[in-house]
């Protein structure tokens, strides 16, 4: 499995009045440097009445750009040549397609350019009509129906529920933690919650845990992992390939240290749409049970889960993992 290189992603939503120097320079560089496209094609009168997405790395350095007009036509996605295939340009797509669910628009409209369709195609949009030539560059119309995006996945890809499945499997090392962690993870749709003692690096900390989170929050615009830990001090001092992700991806992993009042009996839990369970038993051993598909138990650990999350609080000291 290829290992992500995790580092943060801040995706900003702007204006042309506002931000219309670091957008220019930018598309500058992408379209007009590398691609040839003539300056007098680049910026247009939409410009000034779209919606421009910028995304920021480390030290704020701007990556990339893209926007969107009121029709739902997005355009102008250019990501600087030092970080792309580092999931900067999915990260805009997904804000892009969430604003357009939260506004109501009933799909997303774009000319792609024939090398990136795959890329677009991973967000659900599909090709019409003939190839076409914009900019002395070969595109396609590419087209996202938004009705029911958010609410479910095709049931194709819905995993088929065995007997098996419904198993009680016992749990005795730290092996088949990570192992039932990557499964619930690699079969979950929308939720993820995770109940941790202290996040620990042996369970958490590594490639197999952090691929599969990675993939699954980046597949969806729906998709979301909420994190609550007891031990919040513990976390902040030892920071792991976890806590990385968790700054790379900081809308859709929330963390929120347990602020209950009432003493809590869990150990250790990770439900997947309340359907998959990886419960351990013990704080300072590994041992517990998993199942792939216990609705009625999941259900009721989800429940705990939400009334301890709607008590838990974002510490200041537990932002410094994803600002």
């Amino acid at each position: 499995m290829e290992t992500v290189d995790y580092f943060p992603i801040e995706i900003e939503r702007t204006s042309w009045q506002t931000s219309s120097e670091l957008l220019t320079a930018i598309r500058y560089q992408v379209f007009v440097d590398e691609q040839q496209v003539p300056k007098s094609e680049e910026i247009d009168d939409e410009d000034v009445n779209a919606i421009h997405w910028l995304a920021y790395g480390p030290d704020d350095i701007a990556m990339a750009t893209s926007r969107m007009l009121s029709n739902g036509h997005v355009g102008r996605m250019a990501v600087l040549k030092e970080f792309r295939n580092q999931g900067v340009g999915s990260s805009l797509m997904r804000h892009m397609i969430r604003y357009a669910i939260t506004e109501g628009i009933d799909q997303l409209l774009l000319n792609a350019q024939i090398k990136a369709i795959p890329f677009y195609e991973n967000f659900g949009f599909a090709t019409e009509g003939e190839p076409f030539m914009d900019a002395g560059i070969p595109h396609k119309i590419m087209r996202l129906d938004l009705h029911n995006y958010i609410d479910h996945l095709p049931q194709s890809v819905l995993p088929e529920i065995s007997d098996e499945d419904r198993l009680r499997n016992s749990i005795d090392d730290v092996e088949t933690f990570r192992d039932y962690a990557e499964k619930l993870i690699q079969r979950a749709q929308r939720e993820i919650r995770i109940f941790s003692q202290r996040l620990d690096a042996a369970l958490y900390s590594n490639d197999q845990f952090c691929d599969a989170i990675y993939n699954f929050a980046t597949n969806h615009p729906s998709a979301q992992v909420k994190v609550i830990v007891k031990d919040l001090f513990h976390v902040i001092n030892h920071p792991n390939q976890f806590h990385e992700l968790c700054r790379r991806l900081p809308s859709r992993i929330q963390i929120k240290k347990l602020d209950s009042k009432e003493d809590c009996l869990h150990s250790e839990f990770m439900v997947t749409d309340k359907a998959g369970l990886l419960y351990k038993q013990e704080p300072e051993r590994y041992v517990g049970y998993a199942s792939l598909h216990t609705p009625m138990e999941a259900a009721a650990l989800v429940e705990d889960f939400e009334a301890l999350w709607s008590e838990g609080k974002v510490d200041p000291e537990l932002r410094r993992l994803y600002i």
